[in-house]
């Protein structure tokens, strides 16, 4: 069975006529040009007129080919029984390879390994390339079924090498695709992401290979992106529909989406095809036992399954080793499925507060990469022109995702301060108070009514009472769901709120100042300022504002905000060329020390501090304009200990993020 190098030439060149040998051989030529373009009926058709001529074994090879490629296992094995007492030398390699094939997805992982091995030899013998990286390809996908991943990874590889050499740069993206999907099931889910982008650029075709489409919805259904995925999933699913191409996973992926947007019905129709659906239909026994074998995630859900069917004390050993295992392989999913569940079981105050720290989202910061940066800067011009938004939003996040996220250092909250850390789950909002090393636990009714009573006692210029917090002169807090929304420092304490202990961070490193002052500002406080503390006012543009971001020790913004509740790190600032987005202070290698927000509620105190800012001040409310030059005059008296400025302006809804310890002289 010949190969084209380029497909697309042999369909534009070949014409079947001459003698009944010749148009044989064009029937065949043609027949595989368009198999290898995922031209599925077209092939066939060609192949079939073939056999009808001639009957030639190498026609019912080239049916066995797309039979294979159809799913149609049983039609495939019959043309290749057909065929195979028929064929010699390195057709019957070729037939031996389409075997191997067969067996990678219906045996033993081991047998479709030592046949393609086999195989492997025989065509390097016969020097048949491409062919050759057909069969590496195989095993590759082999050792996949195997989790042997590392050598999987090794023939994807080479067989990548041999179809670069061969002039074949699609099926040498498929290739690198192929890699992709090695890492995705070792759990790093950010060399998947990365190498499918690659794969594109490369040239992969994904109209004539749809499964490649199913792989990445996959990938950006493991990151939580529902919305993409489905995006992804309906091409390929009228791309299999066009060519008569069955794909059961596109199948389980549609029933996974809607599972995620709280249609369980597709996934229990799915019965045994997925084992996250089997958890969804009780088959918890089946799942549970793939805790010991299998990828990454597979495992993890097992351990999930595990904890599902066991008691209490069982269940919570059982959550603990699946975060175990995705700790070691830097995996995410199903992470917050196992918290939960340990969350839901977790009694003691104690417990609580060990799982709520485990199931707080820990948010990874974006790649500081040239790529992402005009990906930021399509989006701003678009949103100036008033062009749609969508696409441009999730090239952001496609570029996030695909990169290697950095980290930040973190430390551990001391314990000589009281803490208090809310938690909600299950409909239910739940404080775990520890003071002097005694923790209590209590349920919060109606947090939101809590909420909108301080902030209207704040409006009227009343005191705000609650009980939320101890007794303390100062204390740390942790919020969660709608109590992000309270003004802690109104209510009478010097208040650390953090988003996790995780964030605290008790040095300081010193710096410049810096102002920047955004446009459509009624009063501009920052001249004031900069004349009585020093310091240097940057041009308002986002790259001014960024580089001059870099490395501060305090930096005031004066600016109008946005908060995007869906995506906070698409809430921003005004700025004089477009928004200054989360994730644009997500690039700051060294973020400012100390960082005063005077604007509305922007939403970016949680970029900062995830970037590695020590303490933000900034407000849940609108702040009347007469007043902001006054306030922001007393945070920069008291800018020395953050959580006692913000405490001077509580009034106005500030609060202090982060470690609001005195700054070390």
């Amino acid at each position: 069975m010949s190969a084209s190098a380029d497909p697309q030439a042999t369909i534009a060149s070949t014409e079947v006529r001459g003698t009944k040998a010749q148009r044989a051989d064009a029937l065949h030529d043609l027949s595989v040009a368009h198999v290898e373009l995922g031209h599925l009926d077209v092939a066939a058709r060609f192949a079939r007129r073939g056999l009808r001529l001639t009957s030639e074994a190498r026609f019912h090879l080239v049916l066995a080919w797309i039979d294979l490629d159809r799913g149609r296992r049983k039609q495939s094995l019959q043309h290749l029984d057909l065929a195979t007492p028929h064929l010699r030398g390195g057709e019957l390699a070729r037939a031996r390879c389409l075997r191997g094939l067969h067996l990678c997805q219906s045996a033993e992982p081991r047998l479709a390994i030592a046949e393609l091995t086999a195989v492997i030899r025989e065509l390097r013998r016969y020097g048949d390339e491409r062919w050759l990286a057909n069969a590496l390809i195989g095993r590759g996908i082999a050792r996949c079924n195997a989790t042997r991943l590392v050598s999987a990874e090794a023939d994807f590889s080479a067989a990548q090498t041999v179809l670069l050499a061969l002039g074949e740069p699609g099926r040498a993206a498929m290739c690198l695709h192929n890699r992709g999907f090695v890492a995705m099931l070792a759990g790093d889910l950010p060399l998947a992401l990365r190498r499918y982008e690659e794969a594109a650029k490369a040239g992969l075709d994904s109209t004539s290979r749809p499964e490649a489409l199913v792989d990445r919805a996959e990938a950006l259904l493991a990151a939580g992106l529902t919305t993409e995925a489905r995006r992804v999933l309906a091409p390929a699913m009228e791309l299999l529909r066009r060519c008569n191409r069955h794909v059961p996973e596109l199948a389980v992926l549609s029933a996974r989406c809607a599972l995620r947007d709280g249609d369980p019905g597709p996934a229990l129709r799915l019965g045994g095809a997925d084992v996250e659906f089997m958890l969804a239909a009780g088959k918890l026994d089946a799942v549970a036992a793939h805790r010991f074998r299998g990828p990454v995630q597979t495992r993890a859900l097992g351990w999930l399954a595990q904890a599902r069917r066991s008691s209490r004390r069982g269940a919570l050993a059982a959550c603990r080793a699946g975060l175990k295992l995705l700790d070691e392989h830097h995996g995410d999913w199903p992470r917050r499925e196992l918290t939960g569940h340990a969350l839901g079981l977790a009694r003691t105050a104690r417990e609580v507060l060990h799982w709520s720290e485990q199931h707080r989202a820990s948010v990874p910061l974006p790649p500081n990469e040239p790529e992402l940066a005009r990906a930021l800067t399509n989006l701003r011009r678009a949103r100036a022109f008033g062009l749609p938004l969508e696409a441009m939003e999730r090239d952001v996040r496609r570029l996030t995702l695909a990169s290697a996220a950095r980290t930040t250092p973190c430390a551990t909250a001391p314990a000589e301060l009281p803490l208090v850390s809310f938690i909600v789950h299950e409909g239910r909002t739940r404080a775990v108070t520890l003071i002097d090393g005694r923790a209590h636990l209590r349920v919060i009714p109606e947090p939101a009514e809590l909420v909108r009573t301080a902030k209207l006692a704040l409006r009227a210029g009343r005191a705000v009472t609650t009980d939320l917090l101890p007794d303390e002169e100062e204390v740390i807090v942790i919020p969660d769901g709608v109590l992000h929304e309270m003004p802690w420092a109104a209510l009478g304490r010097r208040v650390h709120v953090i988003p996790s202990l995780r964030h605290w961070q008790p040095s300081s490193r010193g710096g410049h100042r810096t102002w920047i002052t955004g446009p459509h500002l009624q009063n501009d406080e920052v001249p004031e300022l900069q004349r009585q503390h020093g310091g240097t006012i940057a041009k308002s543009t986002v790259e001014s504002t960024v580089n001059a971001l870099e490395g501060a020790g305090i930096a005031h913004i004066a600016a109008h905000g946005h908060v995007n509740q869906d995506n906070p790190l698409f809430s921003y600032l005004e700025l004089e060329d477009g928004p200054l987005y989360g994730y644009d202070i997500a690039r700051i290698e060294n973020p400012p020390e100390i960082v005063v927000l005077s604007a509305c509620e922007s939403g970016l105190a949680r970029a900062f501090l995830d970037a590695g800012t020590r303490a933000v001040i900034a407000t849940t409310l609108p702040v009347p304009d007469a007043q902001v030059s006054e306030a922001m005059a007393e945070v920069h008296r008291r800018i020395g200990h953050p959580a006692e400025a913000a405490r001077a302006v509580a009034h106005l809804g500030f609060s202090c993020y982060g470690t609001g310890t005195r700054v070390a002289a």
